[in-house]
C-alpha cells in the first residue's frame, strides 16, 4: 500500500514545508520523492531508524558513511503498530526537524486515508456488481432465493416494493478536475464519487441500496412506503442542496414503484428515461417522478410511423416564422385546460396578443383551438421537437 501512495505524500509533503521529501519501503529503497531524480536508490539512513524504529539526523560529516543519503533528518513510518517504511526531509537540521513530528503524522494520515479509500472502492465493487445483477435478473435463468442470500451478506434486505432513484451529475470532469492532486485522474475520480455517494447515503438510508454506475452516474434502489411521491421529492431535493454545497450539479430522475424483483429493471429504465427528458426541459426544476411526467414518456415511446404522420399534420405550423411563439401558445393553452385567462398569464402576454395567436393557429392548421382530439397531437408534436425526438 505505501508503494502506491509514496509519491503523492513525499510531493504533497514537500509542498507544505517547501523541503525536498523521500520516502522508503521497509528495505530502505526510495518509492517516492519530490525529486525524481532519487526514485529506486538505496537510501542507508532509513534501515537504523527503520529497525530501531527511532528518528535519525544526518549530519554533513555522516553522508559519506551512508549511501544515497543527503543531510536531513529521517523518520519511521507506522502503520497498525508495524514500522513499514520511512520518510526523510532533505535540509539543515535546525532547519528540517521541527518538521520531523508533522511529517510523519501527515504520512500516516494519508496512508490510512488510502487504505480506508480502498476498503471502500472494494465494498462499492460488490455493491456496484450485486444492483447490476438485480437490474439484470431473469427468473428463467438465476435463483431469486439466490439473489436474496446475496443480499443478506451486504447488511441488505431485498423486499418488495422498491423505487429506482437515478441520479446523474452534470458537471462531473469539472469537480474532479480541482480535487486531486499528486494522484491520477482514475483515482481523483474514485474519489470524488465515493464523496458524491457518503452524500447519498446520508440521505438515503434505512434499507436503501446505492451505487455509482460509470463516470458520472449513481442509481439508488429505495424501499418504497405507502407515501413516496412527497418523502421522496423532499429526500431528493435535500439530496440536491447538500451536493450544490459542494459545487455539484446534479439531476435525478424517480420511477414508479416495482412490486416485484422483476420490476426493478422497468422502473430504473424510467427513471434514466426520466434523466434524459428532464435535460430537455426549460425549466429549472431538477427532480423528476415519472408520474408527473408521463406524456413526455409516452412520446418518448412512439415510432418513427406515428412521428411521421404527426409531423405531416403540422406541416404548415412547422413553416411559420414565428413558430417559437406559436408552439408555446399550443402548450399553454392545453396545459391551462383551454382556459385564456391561465394561458395569457402563463405566457405574460395580453389577451388580444392571445386571441392573435390563436386565430393563426386556427388559420394555419384548420383545427378548433377547443378540439381536444386534434389539439392533442399538436401538443404532442411540440414535445417530439422539445425534446429532440423529432426534428423540424
Amino acid at each position: 500500500m505505501l508503494e502506491k501512495v509514496a509519491s503523492k505524500i513525499a510531493i504533497s509533503t514537500s509542498e507544505i514545508i517547501e523541503y525536498d521529501v523521500i520516502i522508503t519501503d521497509e528495505n530502505g529503497i526510495i518509492i517516492g520523492a519530490s525529486d525524481k531524480e532519487r526514485l529506486g536508490i538505496f537510501h542507508e539512513a532509513s534501515i537504523p531508524v527503520i529497525h530501531n524504529n527511532r528518528p535519525l539526523t544526518i549530519r554533513p560529516g555522516y553522508i559519506d558513511h551512508f549511501e544515497g543519503t543527503r543531510p536531513g533528518f529521517t523518520l519511521p513510518i507506522e502503520l497498525h503498530g508495524n514500522v513499514i517504511g520511512s520518510i526523510a526531509i532533505t535540509g539543515e537540521r535546525g532547519k528540517v526537524e521541527k518538521y520531523g513530528l508533522l511529517v510523519k503524522k501527515h504520512a500516516e494520515i494519508m496512508l490510512r486515508e488510502e487504505i480506508l479509500l480502498e476498503s471502500s472502492l472494494i465494498s462499492q465493487q460488490a455493491q456496484q456488481q450485486y444492483l447490476k445483477d438485480i437490474l439484470a435478473f431473469d427468473a428463467n435463468q438465476y435463483s431469486e432465493s439466490l439473489l436474496k442470500t446475496r443480499s443478506f451478506e451486504l447488511g441488505y434486505e431485498l423486499k418488495p416494493p422498491f423505487i429506482c432513484i437515478a441520479v446523474e451529475i452534470v458537471n462531473m470532469k469539472d469537480i474532479y478536475g480541482e480535487r486531486f492532486n499528486g494522484e491520477s485522474a482514475d483515482f481523483g475520480l474514485q474519489r470524488t464519487k465515493l464523496s458524491i455517494l457518503k452524500e447519498i447515503q446520508s440521505v438515503f438510508t434505512n434499507g436503501d441500496l446505492s451505487t455509482y454506475i460509470g463516470e458520472d452516474k449513481f442509481i439508488i434502489l429505495h424501499k418504497a412506503n405507502n407515501n413516496p411521491h412527497i418523502q421522496l421529492t423532499s429526500a431528493c431535493t435535500d439530496l440536491l442542496e447538500r451536493l450544490a454545497a459542494k459545487k455539484i450539479k446534479a439531476i435525478i430522475g424517480i420511477g414508479a414503484a416495482a412490486d416485484t424483483i422483476l420490476e426493478i429493471k422497468r422502473s430504473n429504465r424510467e427513471a434514466w428515461k426520466l434523466i434524459e427528458i428532464g435535460k430537455k426541459q426549460k425549466s429549472a426544476e431538477r427532480v423528476f417522478q415519472v408520474n408527473d411526467y408521463l406524456l413526455e414518456i409516452l412520446v418518448r415511446s412512439m415510432d418513427s410511423d406515428v412521428m411521421g404522420m404527426i409531423k405531416r399534420e403540422m406541416k404548415q405550423l412547422l413553416e411559420a416564422d414565428d413558430w417559437e411563439d406559436i408552439a408555446q401558445t399550443i402548450k399553454a393553452w392545453c396545459d391551462s385546460g383551454f382556459n385564456k385567462v391561465h394561458t395569457a398569464n402563463s405566457l405574460h402576454i395580453h389577451r388580444n396578443t392571445l386571441k392573435y395567436r390563436m386565430e393563426k393557429i386556427e388559420e394555419i392548421t384548420g383545427v378548433n383551438i377547443k378540439d381536444f382530439r386534434k389539439m392533442l397531437y399538436l401538443y404532442l408534436g411540440i414535445s417530439l421537437i422539445e425534446l429532440e425526438i423529432m426534428g423540424r
